[in-house]
This record gives C-alpha cells, structure tokens and sequence, in this order.
C-alpha cells in the first residue's frame, strides 16, 4: 500500500493523513507533518491522545527528549494503532508537539518521495523486507 499526500502552500511542510485508534476502536483521520528529524514513530498533541483515550507507557525511568535546541524535556508516551501499508499497526505516541508528526520510526522500512513544490505529491510506499 502506498501513501499519498501534499506540501502546504508555502512548500515547508510536507504531510499525509493516517488513520489513529485507540484502545477503545476509537480512531481519527489526522494530517501529520513529516519531521525526518524526530526519530519516533508519532507525535501528537494531548487534546488528541486524551480523545482516543490511548494508554500510556509505564518505564521504570522516564523517557527524555533533547530538541533541536539543545535543550532536554520529559516525555510521556503512549501505544495508539495506525493504519500502515494496509494493516493496523502499533506505535508509540509522544506527546511533545502542538502539531501531529510522523517520526522516521514509523517510516523505516518505507520509501518517502517529496515533490518539495508548493501543492507537491507526498508518497510513502513499503519496501521489500530484502531493503530493511
């Protein structure tokens, strides 16, 4: 299964909408920002993770992001399911952005095309498992 979505306008964000469930059989259509330099799977924002009511990740030591100003924040994650190259698939969720991202976790195995253009196609297409 493939992928498809679109740069903004303004050609400085490239996104694709996924479906999100949570434990319940909950789910929403998000629109995620691809962010290649986030190595998770999703982000998003606690409005969202509190609706889908998804659980959290108990770690005996709590999980700590270094953004890319340097600086170092607490993170709370929790398990959610996306639909993913036609099959549910779980994930772990950060909540740390105020927007939906799609990390490279949940890209590895995939290759990503941007057509880096104002309106540009967004493609997201399963690898063979032989290239992972």
């Amino acid at each position: 299964m493939t992928h498809y979505g679109t740069v903004n306008v303004n050609a400085s964000e490239a996104t694709v909408a996924l479906t999100v469930q949570g434990p319940d059989g909950d789910s929403e259509d998000i629109i995620f920002v691809i962010d290649t330099g986030d190595t998770g799977d999703l982000s998003l924002p606690h409005e969202i993770i509190a609706r889908l009511n998804l659980p959290m990740i108990q770690e005996e030591e709590p999980a700590v992001a270094i953004l890319a100003d340097g600086t170092a924040r607490p993170l709370s994650l929790y398990y959610a399911h996306v639909l993913w190259h036609g099959q549910l698939r779980e994930v772990e969720v950060v909540d740390i952005s105020p927007d939906p991202l799609v990390g490279m976790g949940l890209l590895r195995g995939s290759n990503l095309s941007i057509d880096a253009t104002p309106g540009g196609l967004v493609t997201i297409t399963e690898l063979s498992s032989i290239f992972c």
